[in-house]
């Protein structure tokens, strides 16, 4: 199945879940068992799902841990059946980090963004201080830790976007957290010589249940203008990203980690809307002045360590464009991608 066959929600969680060849070669060595952290989100539940998928196929029997607050008690008996262990708890909680099991591998998710910028406090704790107390933990794990490209300066919109040397220039509240937090695993790695991290900057992974794409396809859908103040974006696939974080863990690096960028090509907003109204049968709409600039992430790196993408951009935004148009559910989480203030 590809991505614009995807039809109901049960295609959907198939076609997120289902490992590839290269996935299930790179598991089939990779021994011991992983944490998810922070693992009920929108990705973790399909990352979950991809490695006890991709353990199955092998004949091989690990133990996932995946640690969160299951604030969706559905989260959790959908984890439970699919074999993996769940250790309900605030991560941000000394006494419930210091009860979880250390194991080899360790996949970092908390964060907390949206909201950030009316609360420093807990934007702060969550994602400088948490991180710490974690990487103390797991000071002799392959860890890999969630971050982002939103630190970035802003570049041309017709570029291919910042490598990972790229001096980072933080606005708001936000991206000088997502500093904070690798800086707080880098840290640690000074303390334990055996810790060895990659720092996973993701951007946009794209799902027909939320993202981009979706927020896009809504508006076309609506008869909304869509704004190009923020006029090229990354395009990859969640079911991509996944994968990625997931083979991530053999490249993790003592010291300073490796640092990644994974992001998917750059298409032109514009471009992307009148794709979308095209497959709806809409007239593409917009608002405001095009920008020359835009937060672009380059991940030639990525793909020289991983290889190409399985799903394309047209594929995605063509299934985004008939889900939406044929009312697909979707979560009802905006990505504000367009915040050119970074301000959420």
């Amino acid at each position: 199945m590809r991505y614009n066959e995807i039809r109901t929600g049960q295609d959907l969680w198939q076609f997120m879940t289902r490992p590839s060849e290269t996935l299930t070669a790179f598991l089939a060595r990779e021994k011991g068992d992983i944490s998810v952290l922070g693992g009920s989100g929108k990705m973790g539940k399909e990352l979950t799902a991809l490695i006890k998928n991709t353990d199955k196929i092998n004949g091989v029997k690990r133990n996932i841990f995946v640690a969160s607050t299951f604030s969706n008690p559905e989260d959790k008996t959908l984890l439970e059946e699919l074999g993996a262990i769940c250790l309900q708890g605030d991560i941000s909680s000394e006494s419930f980090l210091k009860g979880l099991p250390v194991t080899p591998h360790m996949v970092y998710m908390v964060g907390f963004k949206f909201g950030s910028s009316g609360d420093y406090r807990k934007a702060f704790h969550i994602n400088s201080i948490v991180p710490y107390l974690v990487g103390s933990k797991y000071g002799k794990s392959n860890n890999v830790v969630f971050s982002s490209g939103n630190p970035y300066p802003h570049t041309s919109a017709t570029g291919e976007g910042c490598v990972e040397s790229e001096a980072l220039q933080p606005t708001g509240i936000y991206g000088w957290t997502i500093i904070a937090r690798e800086s707080s695993f880098k840290t640690t790695a000074m303390l334990y010589p055996d810790q060895k991290n990659s720092f996973y900057r993701l951007m946009y992974a794209q799902h027909l249940n939320y993202g981009v794409l979706v927020d896009l396809a809504r508006m076309v859908k609506n008869g909304e203008p869509v704004s190009l103040a923020m006029p090229a974006v990354n395009l990859i696939s969640q079911r991509d990203a996944n994968e990625i974080a997931i083979r991530c863990l053999g490249e993790c690096l003592p010291g300073e980690g490796l640092t990644l960028n994974v992001a998917g090509p750059v298409w032109q907003v514009r471009d992307i809307v009148e794709r979308i109204a095209h497959h709806m049968g809409k007239k593409a709409l917009f608002a405001g002045e095009e920008h020359e600039e835009a937060l672009l992430a380059n991940d030639a790196l990525c793909r020289s360590l991983f290889g190409e993408y399985r799903d394309r951009g047209e594929e995605m935004i063509e299934a985004a464009a008939h889900w939406i148009k044929n009312d697909g559910p979707v979560w009802h989480k905006p990505t504000y991608f367009g915040k050119v203030n970074h301000q959420y």
